[in-house]
């Protein structure tokens, strides 16, 4: 008898070939979507919350433009121990991870570490604690490295081994392949310690990973404001180092901490791999939707074979095997295919979204899913044969044709989601070509920065802080000799001297114009020009953060490229010290009027003659507004807008000289030239100025001002191609929907059409009737589409600081082309019914 069925449901599936293969494909590709995808967020979501306690250990933070970015509390060895205090924390452990090495993940630890996470002693002792010649290794690291042979007293980069660790066998921020001492640092001899001692120890006191187990019961809110409210002198300079007064730093809990640092820094992002996953989710509903709809109007087809089987001796078993059969094959050909796409994917996937998932796990989770989805099917098709048959043998028999009602829901369905997905796309696609052409207030695009450095030219602060290793104090006065030599010469003037750069590039057939000794926005940023003020006040308003830009003359001008909203920026004089732009949010926040009014604006600054100063005093100053130009975003156009005063360089009211020597010890000597080029030859100009520098003796670097601005839009930018990939598979299930439905309609009414043709009905007769029946339920279908898609995508735009307007003719653009495929995908099937023999439609019926 199961031979018999199969054949049946084998020579059904034949009969609809087209469809149930769309149907197929469309499923296989939400499975293999919602299996990546899903997998990933769970996979990303499990980090750290098997550790004991993990409700109870936190780590400092601050907030961005996307969320809680972990820092790894890069505070001292002396701050660790007086912030725990501060926050009557029950344990307090640091750590740090030994960056120089790239073979194997060393955690340079105190003695506390191990305790403090529940790492368990499996073999060896707890001798490297306290002794940095000894270290300890996970488990799976010692038979990976030194497979059967015991591993205690082996040595590793010149250091015993002397324990082997229980490592973490789930995901984790601090999986570790080595443990080593890191002594604890609390005061430095510096009369009697050489000076590269004493630099290296500097480095050991800072750069560490802070955690804190509150005790049993303790809010993190209440304990982050004890810290702020603390006496302690160490506390206090970190208070005022990281502004930890502002509302933007906290507690996070450890199992939140990878979370919340992929949201914000990930390759691929949180948000995109959500919407991805909702994405992959309405297309394996669509796919099965699709498969069952059109299962149940074939079932509803085929009242009469059914009713003919169950006079004959079928029970109600038999008719749900048979039918059921048919479904199941189908769903099941769709999941066969997409396990095995998820096969061949898997390992280019992982390697994708960078992540340490084991290729088993995702199979492993991709069989469940699968069985699952397989379950539910089957279950859906045994109530609905179930529901069916109820109706009694002599309905079946006197009515084996259906009112239509469930079959119009089931164009709407299609129509419905087919259209949502078209909408979000369109919208989603729309937002993006904004943001690319929106006037961002300077001048982003068609522009680089090229900057030159000596070779081996590093950055003073790496001397300073530790992070070169020097054997002795020889080496150390060489190294510093070397760096001030470098410091004191003008490299501009060198290379242009040297190289003739600025002609070079103006003889480029791209180039427009060539600007030496000055980089884009961005580069003037980190050279110290921008500099912050995050607690004074403006016009007596307290804690009306403010930034000041040192760029207010032609050369700066010329690189900002401003837009001018209200008032004018003088070009045929010099402009004055007490003269000032701001930006339209600073002056929306004033509650400033036009600048023909003479707006004056009294701004208070703190004056400090070096960056650990706490209590430093503070000045006010009154400055003239002649302009108000549009924002400016602080790095991207998806950080903040800042709240920007633009003044002349060298301010001596405004100009911070602390930002500029901290941006000296910060960056390495260099020459560089801002260039433009004609719109469309980015990578001609590329192509050109690496072969031009090639040839030069000195390290170089390219970078494009549009690239760092838009950086922001790139895991946005996987998004748009991942939902416009799915919306045309999704698009693509609905139209051959639709269309399974109207063969069957026509089908239906083969007999109906001939007899109206008989009685002098002409074809667009014919057409009409369709016309009338179904015009009424695309309308409404849309229209829900269209409410649905703008609800979801209003909220989603909201992200995005400039938003573009859902206009009209998007949703008019996309009900003709909708009703413009539905037409020339239906009207075909109608017309081939409306056009056959009236005598050979009777006699076949």
């Amino acid at each position: 008898m199961f031979s018999h069925y199969l054949k049946i449901a084998m020579r059904n599936i034949r009969k609809f070939a087209l469809q149930n293969t769309v149907s197929v494909i469309g499923l296989a590709a939400g499975f293999v979507c919602l299996c990546l995808s899903s997998v990933w967020l769970y996979y990303e979501n499990s980090f750290d919350r098997f550790h004991k306690d993990a409700d109870r250990i936190y780590t400092l933070n601050y907030a961005t433009e996307l969320g809680k970015d972990f820092t790894l509390s890069e505070t001292g060895n002396q701050a660790i121990q007086s912030m725990g205090r501060d926050m009557d924390a029950e344990q307090t452990t640091y750590f740090r991870f030994n960056t120089g090495i790239e073979s194997y993940r060393e955690i340079q630890v105190d003695s506390v570490f191990c305790d403090f996470f529940g790492i368990e002693l499996l073999k060896g002792d707890w001798s490297f604690i306290g002794n940095s010649a000894n270290v300890a290794l996970s488990d799976d690291f010692a038979q990976k490295t030194f497979k059967d042979k015991d591993p205690l007293g082996e040595k590793l980069d010149g250091r015993t081994v002397v324990a082997i660790m229980k490592g973490f066998s789930k995901p984790s921020v601090i999986k570790f392949d080595v443990l080593s001492y890191r002594e604890v640092i609390y005061d430095l001899d510096i009369n009697s310690m050489p000076r590269y001692l004493m630099l290296s120890n500097m480095s050991s006191m800072i750069q560490s990973c802070c955690f804190w187990k509150l005790k049993e019961g303790a809010d993190p809110v209440e304990a982050f404001q004890m810290l702020r409210n603390s006496d302690d002198p160490i506390t206090k300079l970190n208070i005022s180092l990281y502004d930890l007064s502002a509302e933007s730093y906290g507690l996070t809990s450890i199992k939140k901490v990878h979370l919340n640092k992929i949201m914000s820094s990930s390759y691929v992002s949180y948000r995109t791999m959500s919407l991805f996953c909702m994405a992959s989710i309405l297309i394996l509903v669509c796919s099965l939707v699709n498969i069952l709809i059109f299962f149940i109007n074939t079932l509803r087809g085929r009242n009469r074979e059914a009713a003919l089987r169950v006079v004959h001796g079928a029970s109600m078993k038999d008719l749900i095997m048979m039918f059921t059969l048919e479904m199941s094959m189908l769903v099941i050909a769709g999941l066969v295919v997409g396990i095995m796409l998820v096969w061949v994917l898997k390992e280019p996937y992982i390697r994708l979204v960078d992540i340490s998932m084991p290729s088993g796990f995702l199979m492993i989770s991709s069989l469940v899913l699968l069985t699952v989805v397989l379950l539910c099917s089957i279950l859906a098709c045994v109530i609905s044969v179930y529901l069916m048959r109820r109706r009694s043998l002599k309905d079946s028999i006197a009515d084996s044709r259906s009112n239509g009602l469930f079959r119009k829901l089931s164009v709407s369905l299609q129509l419905f989601t087919g259209t949502l997905f078209a909408t979000i796309t369109c919208i989603m696609l729309h937002q993006f070509s904004f943001l690319r052409n929106e006037n961002w207030g300077l001048n982003v695009k068609d522009q680089a920065v090229l900057t030159l450095s000596p070779s081996g030219a590093i950055a003073p602060l790496e001397i300073f802080a530790g992070g070169i290793s020097v054997g002795s104090d020889e080496e150390l006065s060489d190294l510093i000799d070397r760096m001030n030599v470098m410091s004191n010469t003008n490299y501009q003037e060198l290379y242009e001297n040297q190289y003739g750069i600025t002609g070079k590039l103006e003889s480029l057939p791209m180039v427009t114009q060539v600007m030496n000794g000055i980089g884009d926005y961005y580069s003037i940023v980190n050279s110290g020009l921008l500099n912050a003020e995050l607690s004074c006040s403006i016009n007596d308003i307290d804690s009306c953060a403010y930034n000041t830009l040192s760029m207010l003359d032609k050369k700066g001008l010329d690189v900002l490229k401003l837009t001018v909203i209200d008032g004018e920026i003088p070009t045929d004089r010099p402009i004055l010290d007490n003269e000032v732009v701001i930006t339209e949010n600073l002056s929306r926040k004033l509650g400033l009027g036009p600048v023909s009014d003479g707006n004056v604006i009294t701004v208070e600054r703190t004056v400090k003659d070096n960056p650990f100063e706490i209590n430093a005093p503070k000045e006010k100053n009154n400055f003239n507004v002649i302009a108000v130009v549009k924002d400016v975003h602080a790095a991207t156009f998806g950080s903040e807008c800042l709240n920007l005063i633009i003044c002349t360089p060298d301010n001596p009211k405004l100009s911070s000289k602390v930002v500029g020597q901290m941006s000296e010890l910060l960056v390495k000597p260099n020459a560089v030239f801002l260039v433009r080029f004609k719109e469309g030859y980015k990578k001609e100009f590329m192509k050109s100025v690496s072969e031009m520098l090639d040839q030069l003796d000195c390290e170089y670097e390219i970078s494009f001002t549009e690239d760092k601005f838009f950086v922001a839009l790139e895991k946005d930018k996987h998004l748009k191609n991942l939902i416009l990939a799915l919306g045309v598979i999704c698009i693509i299930i609905s139209i051959f929907g639709v269309w399974s439905m109207i063969s069957l309609a026509c089908q239906e009414r083969r007999r109906e059409i001939a007899v109206r043709k008989v009685h002098g009905a002409k074809i667009k007769d014919i057409l009409s009737i369709f016309t009338k029946e179904y015009g009424l339920v695309v309308v409404i279908s849309m229209a829900l589409a269209f409410i649905t898609g703008y609800l979801i995508m209003h909220k989603w735009i909201q992200q995005f600081p400039r938003q573009a307007a859902m206009s009209w003719w998007i949703f008019a653009g996309i009900f003709a082309a909708t009703v413009l495929v539905i037409c020339i995908t239906v009207i075909h099937k109608v017309l081939k019914t409306a056009r056959e023999n009236p005598a050979d439609v009777i006699k076949s019926e």
